[in-house]
């Protein structure tokens, strides 16, 4: 014959061990979600960063391109200027010096010569 006291043990055994099963699995996934949310967040600082860092190394290369675009432009500039005055030289007999030179003498005559008509006047 079944014995109720038994049987009553029985289902309080199983509904114990399935009240702790189902703690368990709730702190299991608890525990998961919580470690999950801590990763995203050392993810997200790791990528930040990271990101920081880039932009870091970005600005320095942009200082040197522009640095060595400068010195570049500067000596194209220059050769460029000599080459021309060298060819003026050559061709016409004109040193570039004695022609700014030259262009600042006639500046000064056209302002004597200005000078001397408002005065005869």
């Amino acid at each position: 014959m079944i014995n109720p006291a038994k049987v009553i043990n029985n289902i309080k055994s199983v509904t114990d061990m399935g009240e702790t099963s189902l703690k368990t699995a709730v702190w299991a996934g608890l525990g998961a979600y919580s470690k999950g949310i801590e990763q995203v967040g050392m993810a997200q600082h790791l990528a930040v960063k990271r990101f920081s860092g880039l932009v870091e190394k970005g600005q320095e290369v942009e200082t040197e391109t522009l640095k060595r675009f400068k010195t570049t432009q500067s000596a194209i500039v220059s050769r460029a200027e000599s080459e021309f005055n060298r060819g003026l030289n050559m061709t016409c007999g004109i040193d570039r010096d004695r022609l700014t030179d030259f262009e600042a003498k006639v500046d000064r005559l056209q302002q004597a010569v200005e000078k001397l008509a408002k005065e005869h006047k």
